[in-house]
């Protein structure tokens, strides 16, 4: 019995405990705060789905920070998960979520889905759309798909999914999720205004303004508008001194 018992004792001295609050966390600007709250948030999800935590910190900049999930704390390589954060001074910008084995995606991509509306979202609906894209490239393991991220931030946050075999030439698929996080003061860590975490939603645009004439929007968002003008004006001063006309 007290052989097994140290036994038992051993195996969970082996397992990583670190969490957020025992990395070298850098908190100079507020995107930096809000950044440390959300992936505590994360690790309590991957916690309760019986996946380990986000235990190290390979970077932290003012406006990148670069963590993996590994075998044991504080690695100093990232192994088959690796989460990229791009920030602005006072709010997070993007995040980009690899993992190598397509059996852990959905469970892991979850937590931070639901991360994103702690309390709000439930193991099911995190899982939903991860559990397709991963059964999509289980199906068909040499086929890479790709969804073009819009990075234009909106008023919630916008999950974009892309999938790369053997991306290194190396034998290891890489699975992907990209979350594009909402407009400084929409979100600050916690629940978020108007809730759901859409894709790339279908085009609303159902006029008939020249202007708009072979666009299709990506989404709802709003996107910049460029339309072509001569230059100078030709009735304008600046014509005048024009040596083209």
């Amino acid at each position: 019995m007290v052989k097994r018992f140290l036994t038992i004792l051993f195996i969970l001295l082996l397992l990583p405990t670190a969490a957020p609050a025992d990395m070298a966390w850098k908190e100079n600007t507020p995107a930096q705060k809000t950044l440390r709250q959300y992936m505590e948030s994360v690790n309590h999800y991957l916690a309760e789905q019986g996946e380990q935590p986000v235990n190290s910190l390979f970077e932290m900049y003012d406006k990148q920070a670069v963590f993996g999930i590994t075998l044991f704390p504080d690695a100093e390589m990232p192994e088959n998960v690796e989460i990229t954060v791009t920030m602005t001074y006072d709010s997070l910008n993007t995040l980009e979520l690899r993992v190598s084995d397509i059996s852990r995606f959905p469970s892991i991509a979850a937590a931070f889905l639901r991360a994103l509306e702690p309390g709000n979202v439930s193991y099911e609906e995190g899982m939903r759309v991860p559990a397709e894209k991963a059964k999509r490239a289980a199906a068909a393991p040499l086929d890479s798909f790709e969804e073009t991220v819009e990075l234009l931030n909106g008023e919630s946050p916008r999950t974009y999914y892309s999938y790369y075999p053997n991306q290194w030439s190396n034998g290891v698929n890489w699975i992907q999720m990209t979350i594009v996080f909402p407009m400084a003061g929409m979100w600050e860590g916690g629940s978020i205004l108007e809730g759901a975490l859409p894709t790339r939603g279908p085009d609303t645009y159902s006029g008939n303004d020249p202007n708009y004439e072979g666009y299709f929007s990506e989404d709802d968002f709003t996107h910049l508008e460029v339309f072509a003008t001569e230059t100078p004006e030709p009735d304008s001063a600046a014509a005048e001194y024009d040596p083209y006309h």
